[in-house]
């Protein structure tokens, strides 16, 4: 349930930011850059989001989680074992990876279509 409103709020962020940035990309064409390029720093963009993320997540679940650890082991009188789902994480993220490339990408690919002077002008 969690992974699929990520998902939403991942894909939303991502479309209305990339959509709100045609402007930008029209200078970065009319300067002598490549729809190649553009799309290619686009994807970069959002794959560099993703690894924030990532990094924020990794960073922040196991404090959270030893939080729970301690104080399950108080109150079982038992000590329990900590172990983080490896697969589930990979896939999380890789899951991640491709809705903010596809969120990213597919309208910056529509707003390159359109022609510098349309979109600045």
């Amino acid at each position: 349930m969690s992974l699929g409103y990520t998902c939403l709020a991942i894909a939303n962020t991502l479309l209305m930011a990339t959509a709100e940035r045609a402007a930008d990309f029209a200078v970065l064409r009319l300067s002598g850059a490549t729809r190649r390029q553009v799309l290619w720093v686009v994807a970069a963009e959002s794959a560099l989001a993703v690894g924030i993320g990532t990094a924020l997540g990794l960073a922040v679940a196991p404090v959270t989680l030893l939080g729970l650890r301690s104080g399950l082991s108080a109150q079982l009188g038992t000590r329990v074992g900590l172990d983080l789902p490896w697969s589930a994480v990979a896939l999380t993220v890789g899951v991640c990876l491709a809705i903010a490339l596809t969120a990213g990408l597919l309208p910056a690919r529509l707003a390159l279509r359109r022609t510098g002077a349309r979109v600045s002008g």
